[in-house]
């Protein structure tokens, strides 16, 4: 092969090598964002919880529930820095198949740190609430350390800390625990019995409190386990607790934590494959190209034929003696017209 030829594989091969560093430089981190039309369904449950029921105005103990979480994104309203996710949550009582609560929350967030961002119309319930810190998922590659997680009844974020790495479902998670204190989130007209007062109509407030754990996956920031105990109570004129409008510890099934697995997954093994796969294979490559190259230039280099002039006694000459005299030709010396003469005078 010609010297062009290695020359042309050197140069792919720098290409690739170059490809290689700029892939989990600047590659991937254009790539590997927070989906745009995130679409998924979690489901928890509670055992042995506590609800009041508003037929009876009293407490019912023993109750089981079930929460169902969608997460949609509204593709539209996303772009390459945002996405925006609709959400809602229904909790409801399994014997008596009812809803308990209903929430919705419209939230705005980016793609690559899972921050919260003020944009797009964000909303609790309907009414405009602005969100901070994460929501529904933690950052690529979350660390071990303390994140503001926000708490959609409170409307407010609380840190999440960092406790400790367990295993769960086949992967390595971290595990966060946030607590929100005790606070006050709304004022509500009720019987005066139901907090201890003898009017006949009050007005108690409605505290509510949660100590929310969760189980991330580090490299894709999925959630794969989430747990919330939470308690929302009435209290009275003197602060003290008096009817417990629910008190239930929910947490994801065992086939949404494999559903949330997979995810988790899925989006890890994208991930190496931009940030290590693709690099490694483009290096490799490019480094072949580079050495068979090179191989090539140096070898047609030295297969080139000789370019130096060639030594004078092994070069052919035409102006040597006739090898049939054996004596030297004698130079003469005589004008031609004399030597014409001479021959005529000889006898």
């Amino acid at each position: 092969m010609r010297p062009t030829s290695g020359a042309i594989l050197v140069a792919a091969g720098a290409f690739l090598i170059v490809g290689a560093v700029a892939t989990p430089l600047t590659v991937a981190p254009a790539l590997v964002k927070v989906p745009l039309d995130q679409s998924s369904v979690t489901v928890s449950k509670a055992q042995n919880a506590t609800v009041f029921d508003f037929s009876t105005l009293s407490e019912r103990s023993g109750v089981n529930l079930t929460a169902h979480r969608a997460v949609r994104g509204d593709v539209e309203a996303g772009n390459s820095d945002r996405a925006v996710f609709n959400v809602g949550v229904r909790v409801i009582d399994d014997a008596a198949k009812k809803e308990i609560t209903v929430n919705t929350d419209r939230v705005a967030l980016d793609r690559r740190t899972a921050e919260a961002v003020a944009c797009c119309a964000e909303d609790i319930n309907g009414a405009p609430s602005k969100h901070e810190g994460l929501t529904y998922t933690f950052p690529f590659g979350t660390e071990k350390k303390t994140y503001q997680y926000f708490d959609n009844t409170a409307r407010k974020a609380y840190p999440a800390k960092y406790v400790s790495t367990e295993k769960l479902q086949g992967l390595t998670v971290y595990k966060f625990e946030m607590t929100a204190e005790p606070v006050k989130i709304k004022e509500i007209e009720v019987p005066g019995k139901l907090v201890g007062s003898t009017e006949p109509t009050v007005s108690a407030g409605l505290f509510y409190t949660n100590i929310r754990t969760l189980w991330v996956e580090p490299d894709s920031g999925v959630i794969v386990q989430g747990q919330e105990k939470q308690a929302q109570t009435l209290r009275d004129a003197t602060g003290a607790d008096k009817v417990k409008m629910i008190d239930a510890t929910l947490a994801f099934t065992e086939d949404t934590q494999k559903q949330q697995a997979k995810a988790a997954k899925d989006a890890r093994n994208q991930i190496n494959l931009l940030t290590k796969v693709v690099p490694i294979a483009l290096g490799l490559l490019g480094l072949a190209l580079v050495l068979l190259g090179l191989f090539i230039i140096i070898r047609a280099t030295r297969r080139r034929p000789d370019a130096t002039p060639v030594d004078t006694g092994e070069r052919p000459t035409t102006d040597l003696p006739s090898q049939a005299s054996t004596e030297p030709a004698e130079e003469s010396t005589v004008p031609a017209a004399g030597r014409h003469a001479a021959e005529r005078s000889e006898p």
